[in-house]
């Protein structure tokens, strides 16, 4: 991170990512049209209306303020965030962009999420064949050193099959689904190279 662009704010994201799931995203020194779009790559399969809370702490000044929004879609939450954060912050963004891919090297490996792991343990790691939540769970802890319980893979991967874009094909009943990633389509190769890219960072963190 460049001088100029280092702040004294740290900022942490609260959402529900599913039914009883409780999410914390946060990271640290960047300027706010920074953090938010960060955040907004981990909810970029998240269309469901939650709830969402954000702190921004001014660690020069030990000062605090917050602001949660209850239920409405992501888009709306976002425009309300942005709103908070260049108040909070008195920094204004440079510019509203959307989608923007975000460089792994300036997002911190602690400051992921469960569901942004899981997501690029699916693309690096199940390139061929059909898996299951158990397969994602013992390559997720594998990779991660951290567990990810049956369950919680389940709905994640649930959510990622629901979420419209047509990545994922499902076979199987509720008593025990199995997934394919549609490497045949170039969006998913091209997540697939970015999900390697990451891993490749990821294992190259963890071996320090």
């Amino acid at each position: 991170m460049k001088s100029e662009d280092r702040t004294n704010y740290v900022y942490r994201f609260t959402y529900n990512s599913g039914p009883g799931l409780r999410e914390v995203f946060q990271c640290k020194y960047v300027k706010p049209d920074e953090a938010l779009t960060r955040f907004q790559r981990i909810l970029s399969l998240t269309e469901e209306p939650f709830d969402f809370k954000i702190v921004v702490i001014d660690e020069s000044k030990r000062e605090e303020s917050s602001f949660e929004v209850e239920g409405g879609s992501v888009k709306e939450m976002i425009d309300k965030f942005r709103v908070f954060l260049e108040a909070s912050t008195g920094i204004l963004f440079v510019a509203e962009q959307e989608d923007v891919e975000v460089e792994f090297e300036e997002i911190s490996f602690e400051s992921m999420s469960s569901f942004e792991k899981m997501h690029i343990v699916i693309y690096a790691s199940f390139k061929h064949g059909k898996f299951s939540s158990l397969d994602v769970a013992e390559i997720f802890e594998a990779t991660f050193n951290e567990d990810l319980p049956k369950s919680t893979a389940s709905t994640y991967l649930a959510r990622m099959w629901k979420d419209g874009k047509g990545h994922l094909e499902r076979y199987g009943n509720r008593s025990g689904y199995t997934y394919r990633l549609k490497t045949e389509v170039s969006e998913v190769q091209k997540e697939t190279e970015r999900a390697e890219d990451i891993l490749a960072s990821i294992q190259m963190h963890v071996g320090k």
